[in-house]
């Protein structure tokens, strides 16, 4: 696996955003960098062109980059946040079903804390014209989430009957609103609830990466089973391949743990190079129980969020990112 940055701009303000110290300028990736990018897919054995930002479909030449994409004849997916413009949409609207995932934020936002019915409507128009091409995706960064709004949205809009959930992450040296660990247990229950509903409706959960087998209880592991949820304990090297020929582990990490980009550059090298600069990291977890846990000891969980770990040994700056309550409780839960 592999994302590909092709720009660094977006005009969503999501308070959750890993990438959000990384949206700082107004740059776009050149038609001649792109096809060194899907040269590195193709060397590299890679199925899927992963297209990512910012937001993608603001790349005042994005018809022309899925264009090149499509002649390599691999699966197409995008990350978009869903406002897309009529020229970006068409674009999208014209891919085989078949051939493309268009993967929607659903809970992207202008203005952080509110609803905002203009952004709601035009998402909703969104979907209804990409159909079945549509995976809905949600991220949580608060102890209660809403996303049961999705289910209908799924099935009036006819898109893929998926909502691929994923959990808000620290920016290791910046700062977005993410999910403490310690509300993880709520969160879990939460989840599992909610995968009953949606299995009963005939979709299906997929849980990205960062999850720990201890914020679900055993009862809570039984449902997700019984709904068929796609359950993963990853945390890997996603390779986030920048616009600076510099490849990330992922965006929260961006700042810390990143290899340069050469022309003959291979992913399974890359990600060797990335997985032994983090190996010092990945013998503790997000808990300091991690290290102690049957779960991890049988390699049931992977420990969580490479970023909520390293965040331990910066103990200054959690405080500075946390809820008050959460910082005071903060020496027991995750000295």
């Amino acid at each position: 696996m592999a994302n590909l940055v092709v720009t660094d701009v977006c005009n969503m303000k999501c308070s959750f955003c890993f990438a959000h110290d990384y949206l700082r300028k107004s740059s776009f990736i050149s038609l001649e960098a792109f096809e060194q990018r899907l040269d590195f897919i193709e060397r590299s054995d890679i199925n899927e062109i992963r297209l990512i930002g910012g937001e993608p479909s603001l790349h005042p030449r994005f018809p022309e980059l899925i264009a090149l994409a499509q002649q390599r004849g691999k699966h197409i997916v995008v990350f978009s946040h869903g406002l897309l413009s009529e020229r970006a949409l068409a674009c999208l609207e014209s891919l085989p079903v078949e051939e493309c995932t268009i993967l929607i934020n659903m809970n992207a936002t202008r203005t952080p804390g509110q609803r905002n019915t203009q952004e709601q409507h035009q998402r909703w128009m969104t979907l209804r014209r990409l159909g079945q091409r549509a995976l809905l995706g949600f991220n949580i960064f608060e102890a209660n989430p809403q996303f049961d709004f999705i289910l209908p949205l799924i099935l009036e809009a006819n898109c893929r009957r998926v909502i691929r959930l994923g959990l808000a992450h620290p920016i290791l040296d910046g700062q977005n609103e993410y999910l403490h660990p310690k509300q993880y247990p709520m969160v879990g229950h939460k989840i599992s609830q909610f995968a009953k509903t949606a299995a009963e409706l005939g979709v299906k959960l997929e849980l990205d990466c960062g999850f720990v087998r201890c914020m679900f209880s055993n009862d809570d592991m039984e449902t997700l089973h019984q709904a068929q949820a796609d359950i993963g304990w990853r945390c890997n090297p996603i390779l986030d391949v920048d616009l600076t020929e510099q490849v990330f582990h992922c965006f929260p990490l961006s700042g810390k743990v990143h290899r340069p980009f050469f022309p003959d550059a291979d992913a399974r090298n890359l990600r060797a190079l990335l997985v032994e600069q983090t190996r010092h990291y990945r013998m503790a977890g997000i808990y300091k129980e991690c290290s102690t846990c049957s779960f991890r000891q049988r390699d049931e969980c992977m420990g969580g969020c490479l970023a909520n770990t390293m965040k331990r040994f910066q103990p200054a700056a959690l405080r500075l990112r946390v809820p008050d309550d959460v910082v005071a409780d903060w020496p027991r839960a995750m000295a």
